[in-house]
């Protein structure tokens, strides 16, 4: 399977997309270039060296098993010719030999070709500071986490998406009541008053990510939101260069329940938002209604980090674009139970202090 490795015009290195600069970038001389001229000196380089691109590489099924090899890819590096194995849905990796970033643009099936990337933002050296910041001023995560913390792997990865824009409509109703005391002679009165509310609205909804990726956990990638939009680019091979990268596994069909879960849940939160003043509210009917929509593939930014503690494997994600970390390090319950127990402690002493005052004025 054939692969394209970017190489500096002027030094012979690997180039990688540069996401601030909008270029390929080299990281040995310096240099960097726009991706079109970029394209011309390549092309350039075809006509001169007689370039052939018929080699048709086979791969080998010595030792994989038949459903190994549904979902096994081989491919030869470009830049030095080793043998490279990735899964069926990799679309851009770096080899493991020299090094060099390679985009297999062949492994997009119909249909999951993203239209748009937005490119990274976040460099490797800044996300590496993301990750050991966080552990400052953590008061509630376990001692373990306290020193030491280093990486086990770092990963600069594109996610693929599945990006939904429609037209929602929605109708609730609800069951509200207010609740109000006041004494009368010697009684103390309880009034209740129940409502009937009716709310509808209609939002629209603009690149909706769902994240198209079964390896990706969804609670993970949708903690890395808001995305910024604005920022992506058409697709270009090329953007890819330096980064590890996946096609959409996902069918659209079982995202497209993902989007309809989030659709609702919005409008439900927008909806009940604007019902105010009341004790209690219990939605009773509710109606939401999408007619059209549309859906396209796209790849966003992650920077994704593991850190071993105690023989287990502990995970960082970083949003490439807008430095967003999430990762799922737990909370200390011995810490968080101290915690609640200074904060009622203290609340405690205060309750008292005040009631003492208030005895000495009596």
């Amino acid at each position: 399977m054939a692969t394209i490795t970017y190489k500096c015009p002027s030094c012979g290195s690997s180039l990688t997309f540069d996401g601030n600069a909008k270029e390929m970038a080299c990281s040995s001389c310096g240099s960097q270039f726009e991706v079109e001229a970029l394209k011309q000196a390549i092309e350039i380089e075809k006509e001169s060296e007689n370039f052939n691109e018929g080699t048709n590489w086979q791969a080998k099924d010595e030792g994989f098993s038949d459903e190994e090899l549904n979902r096994t890819r081989t491919f030869n590096c470009s830049s030095c010719g080793a043998e490279l194995i990735t899964d069926e849905t990799t679309v851009a990796t770096e080899c493991a030999f020299c090094g060099s970033p390679s985009i297999i643009p062949a492994q997009f099936t119909p249909g999951t070709r993203p239209d748009s990337v937005i490119p990274f933002k976040v460099s490797k050296d800044r996300a590496v500071e993301l990750f050991k910041n966080y552990f400052k001023n953590k008061k509630l995560i376990p001692n373990l986490f306290k020193k030491n913390n280093q990486i086990d792997e770092i990963r600069k990865l594109y996610v693929p998406y599945w990006l939904f824009s429609c037209t929602a409509d929605a109708d609730i109703t609800y069951s509200a009541k207010r609740v109000r005391s006041f004494r009368r002679g010697n009684y103390r009165i309880t009034q209740t008053r129940h409502y009937r509310i009716r709310r509808a609205g209609t939002v629209d909804f603009k690149d909706l990510p769902v994240d198209a990726s079964e390896k990706t956990d969804n609670k993970l990638t949708e903690s890395l939101e808001p995305y910024n939009t604005k920022d992506a680019l058409p697709y270009v091979p090329e953007v890819l260069s330096g980064a590890q990268a996946s096609r959409a596994d996902v069918a659209i069909e079982d995202s497209k329940k993902r989007a309809d879960e989030r659709i609702a849940r919005s409008m439900q939160n927008e909806l009940r938002s604007t019902v105010l003043g009341y004790e209690s509210v219990v939605p009773i009917s509710t109606k939401i209604n999408v007619p059209d929509g549309t859906c396209y593939p796209a790849l966003y930014p992650m920077w994704l980090i593991t850190t071993k503690k105690a023989d287990k494997t502990y995970t960082f994600a970083i949003n490439g674009q807008t430095e967003q970390l999430t990762c799922d390090i737990p909370m200390s319950v011995p810490k968080a139970i101290g915690w609640f127990l200074g904060i009622f402690a203290g609340s405690s002493a205060i309750i008292t202090f005040i009631m003492s005052l208030i005895l000495q004025f009596r």
